[in-house]
């Protein structure tokens, strides 16, 4: 071969390898190997049947308990996604019901992982934005909170190999699933959908239902490996769901509360047309943010006997925290909560539960020279066509107040949550509605709704002195809710 076909055969060759597509990953169909080679990671069992799920499957579901590993999974199965498909082909989308999920949760633990403390950085840069760029500047991800109506929040987006991830996926609304499938329709493409399973009524708990198309995987706390024999380094154990908590919340909430079965056991609760605050309702209120309105109203629990707590709960306007929580205490000591607590936080109006050991509290608030508002729940409704007694009354204005978007929850408080959603009604045979009792909902395993009690109670529509309603009153219809005035 003459120099000058040899030179022009060596181009050739060089040529030819430039245009050579890379070879494929040995990871690409090997996310648990991925975690453990590169990241220095470990995936516990539950946490491998969902990343091989994504693999496998165009659409995963995860309804998972509490404190799982769910958003550190996701971020590595995000990280995996970008390092394993060729440079610029591949595009992570990530959505959650508010913003401060998407950046402050999955985002965050997307940068940590990208960073890779244990070998070589992964491609390019995961920036503060929520967003991923190669060092050329090809954007390969994305965290975005598009509008809950907006179906063309994710628009845009055309790559081979699109993963979006759904974090807290039960607050997401219908509209949003929807602009998600649009970008999805690739055989290649790929959907995790993943969060605790508050809510059946709502999309998440459709794609989890059998002959969805999705494959469901659930995660009960006691699947977790502080529950079971698992190997499992011990430094991550006290990041994740432990048997303390989980009998803390067994005692406090009720094994049959909708919270416990959601939170712990990792399923969706029965959530019947008879349930008086939507779990929806409850979650969405613990995320939003309003601004405080200009008058205090301190409701006022006492309580009765037992494990039964006394509650001060300060309502701001449409925002309500409790700031008094305690128990075993006498009505003198109740009372000087109660006056420390207006001081405080310059209370306008107290309200008291007066049916029984609270008539005491009452008694000598207004002996101290103090306003208050004695709350009689038996009493009768301003609207006795519609409520049964004042109470049904009470608590349907505070669900009214729920369903509208105007309350704003504590997001730390997770036994108010609990509380809220556990309460039942029904309707007589007049159609008035009436509340489930606290001793019907004891008989059902659950804890008394102290701290729920005394939410309803800064916010009810407070009715003109009148008769306490008796049982002579109401219909005899009533054996599955006894008459009672608590």
């Amino acid at each position: 071969m003459s120099p000058v076909a040899s030179v022009l055969s060596r181009a050739a060759d060089r040529i030819e390898e430039s245009v050579e597509p890379p070879k494929p990953s040995p990871y690409l169909n090997d996310p648990v190997g991925w975690v453990h080679d590169r990241l220095g990671g470990h995936l516990w069992s539950k946490q491998r049947d969902i990343a091989l799920s994504v693999v496998g499957h165009r659409r995963t579901a995860v309804k998972s308990c509490h404190n799982a590993g769910k958003s550190f999974l996701a971020a590595q199965i995000a990280c995996w996604w970008i390092d394993v498909h060729p440079p610029g082909e591949a595009f992570i989308v990530s959505t959650a019901p508010t913003y401060a999920q998407v950046h402050a949760i999955l985002w965050e633990e997307i940068r940590k992982a990208a960073k890779n403390p244990a070998g070589d950085p992964l491609p390019g840069r995961v920036l503060q934005s929520d967003e991923w760029k190669l060092d050329d500047g090809t954007l390969v991800g994305w965290g975005r909170k598009p509008a809950d109506q907006d179906q063309h929040g994710f628009q845009g987006i055309h790559r081979r190999y699109v993963l979006v991830i759904l974090d807290e996926a039960c607050g997401i609304p219908e509209q949003l699933w929807t602009a998600v499938e649009a970008i999805t329709t690739g055989a290649d493409c790929r959907i995790l959908a993943i969060g605790n399973p508050d809510d059946p009524n709502t999309e998440f708990g459709n794609v989890c239902k059998p002959g969805s198309g999705w494959n469901t995987i659930r995660i009960s706390g006691f699947d977790t490996p502080n529950f079971t024999d698992e190997p499992f380094p011990e430094k991550l154990r006290p990041l994740m769901l432990s048997p303390e908590w989980v009998e803390d919340k067994r005692k406090r909430w009720g094994e049959t509360s909708p919270r416990y079965v959601s939170k712990v056991l990792g399923d969706f609760p029965e959530v019947g047309d008879d349930t008086l605050i939507s779990p929806r309702w409850i979650e969405a209120a613990r995320q939003r943010t309003l601004e405080p309105g200009p008058v205090n109203v301190l409701g006022v629990d006492v309580a009765r006997f037992g494990s039964d707590r006394s509650i001060l709960c300060l309502a701001r306007g449409p925002i309500a925290r409790i700031i008094g929580d305690f128990s075993h205490a006498r009505t003198t000591e109740t009372t000087g909560k109660v006056i420390a607590a207006k001081r405080e936080h310059h209370v306008q109006e107290i309200r008291v539960d007066g049916v029984g050991v609270g008539s005491g509290v009452v008694d000598e608030l207004l002996e101290a020279g103090h306003d208050v508002l004695d709350m009689q729940s038996g009493a009768g409704a301003m609207d006795r066509e519609h409520y049964a007694n004042a109470r049904a009354e009470w608590w349907w204005g505070l669900r009214e107040r729920f369903e509208a978007g105007d309350i704003d929850l504590d997001p730390e408080d997770d036994e108010l949550a609990s509380q809220l959603g556990t309460l039942k009604y029904k309707f007589t045979a007049r159609g008035q509605v009436l509340i489930e009792s606290k001793d019907d909902m004891k008989k059902r395993g659950l804890p008394s709704p102290d701290r729920a009690d005394s939410v309803m109670l800064a916010y009810g529509h407070v009715a003109p002195p009148d008769e306490i309603v008796g049982n002579e009153d109401l219909d005899d219809d009533l054996a599955e809710f006894s008459i009672s005035p608590y």
